[in-house]
C-alpha cells in the first residue's frame, strides 16, 4: 500500500474547511453585514449614529457600558488569574478539585438562574446585607446599583478569564522562577521580572476577551441594575420593542462592535499579532 501523505493538498484542505467557512459566513458574516446596512437606513446616511451618540440616553448608556466592562475585565482577570494560578500550582488534589468546581459551577449555570440567585444574595434583606449588618457595616445598597451589576458580571466572567489564563500558566517553566529566587530575587521581584513578561500576552488577550463579552451583557444589568444602570443592551432593546426603530438599534449595535474591534486593535498594537495569537491558542 502506498504511504499516506502527512500533508493535504491545498484543494483538499479547502474542501474540508468549506462547510465551516459557509457556516461562519451564514451565521456570523451575513448578520453583521446586514446589521451595518440596516444602520444606514435607505441610503448611506449616518444620521442614526448621530442620533444615538448625541442623545443623553445613548451617551450615558455607552459610557456606563464601557466603564463597567473595563472594571469587570480588570477584576475578572485579577481574580481568575489567581484561581488559575493556584489550580495550576496547588499540590493538593482536594484544593485543585475545589478550585475547578468553583470555576465550573457558575460557568455551566443558566444565565437567568445565576442572576436570580444574585438577586436573592444582594437584596436589602438578603444574607449578604444581614452579614454586613451583623458586622456593623451595613446595610448597603447592592441591588439595583452599579456595584450589584459589576458583582454579577464579574461572577459570570471569572471562569472565562481563568480558563484562558490557565493554559498560559501551564507553559511557564517553574524552574525559571526558582532560579531567580536562588539568585536572591524576592518572591514579588521574581513574579514581576520573570513570570509577568511570560504571561503578559495571555493577560492582555484575556482582558480583551472579557471586555468584548462584557460589552454585550443584557440580562445582568436589567436584573441587578434596573433603570439606574443603563447598558447599551437595554438601550437597543428599547429601540426595538419600545420605539420600534430598528435603524437606531442597528446603529447602537454597530457602535458596540466598533468599540470591541478597537480594543482588539489596541491589544494587537501592545503585544503584537503573533504573541497575541499564541496566547489565545
Amino acid at each position: 500500500m502506498p504511504a499516506g501523505r502527512p500533508v493535504l493538498a491545498n484543494w483538499q484542505a479547502l474542501l474540508l474547511v468549506a462547510p465551516l467557512v459557509a457556516l461562519l459566513a451564514g451565521l456570523v458574516g451575513y448578520p453583521l453585514v446586514r446589521l451595518a446596512i440596516d444602520s444606514l437606513g435607505s441610503g448611506v446616511d449616518l444620521g442614526a449614529y448621530a442620533t444615538v451618540l448625541e442623545s443623553s440616553a445613548g451617551q450615558r448608556a455607552l459610557v456606563v457600558t464601557v466603564l463597567a466592562s473595563l472594571l469587570v475585565a480588570g477584576l475578572s482577570v485579577a481574580i481568575g488569574g489567581l484561581l488559575a494560578w493556584y489550580a495550576r500550582s496547588a499540590r493538593s488534589t482536594w484544593v485543585r478539585t475545589a478550585l475547578w468546581v468553583a470555576l465550573l459551577v457558575p460557568f455551566f449555570m443558566g444565565t437567568v438562574t445565576k442572576n436570580y440567585a444574585l438577586v436573592l444574595l444582594l437584596a436589602d434583606n438578603g444574607p449578604l446585607n444581614s452579614l454586613l449588618s451583623a458586622l456593623g457595616l451595613g446595610p448597603v445598597r447592592l441591588l439595583y446599583s452599579s456595584t450589584g451589576v459589576v458583582i454579577g458580571m464579574v461572577y459570570s466572567m471569572v471562569p472565562f478569564a481563568a480558563f484562558s489564563l490557565y493554559g498560559v500558566f501551564l507553559t511557564i517553566d517553574e524552574t525559571l522562577v526558582e532560579a531567580a529566587r536562588s539568585m536572591g530575587a524576592s518572591r514579588v521581584r521574581a513574579a514581576r521580572t520573570v513570570t509577568l513578561p511570560l504571561v503578559l500576552p495571555g493577560v492582555v488577550a484575556s482582558l480583551a476577551l472579557v471586555f468584548a463579552i462584557s460589552l454585550g451583557f443584557y440580562v445582568t444589568p436589567v436584573l441587578l441594575g434596573g433603570a439606574q444602570v443603563p447598558f447599551m443592551g437595554g438601550l437597543i432593546q428599547d429601540y426595538i420593542f419600545t420605539s420600534f426603530d430598528y435603524e437606531l438599534a442597528s446603529a447602537a449595535s454597530v457602535i458596540l462592535l466598533v468599540v470591541g474591534f478597537a480594543v482588539l486593535a489596541v491589544s494587537l498594537g501592545l503585544i503584537g499579532r503573533e504573541r497575541l495569537l499564541r496566547a489565545v491558542a
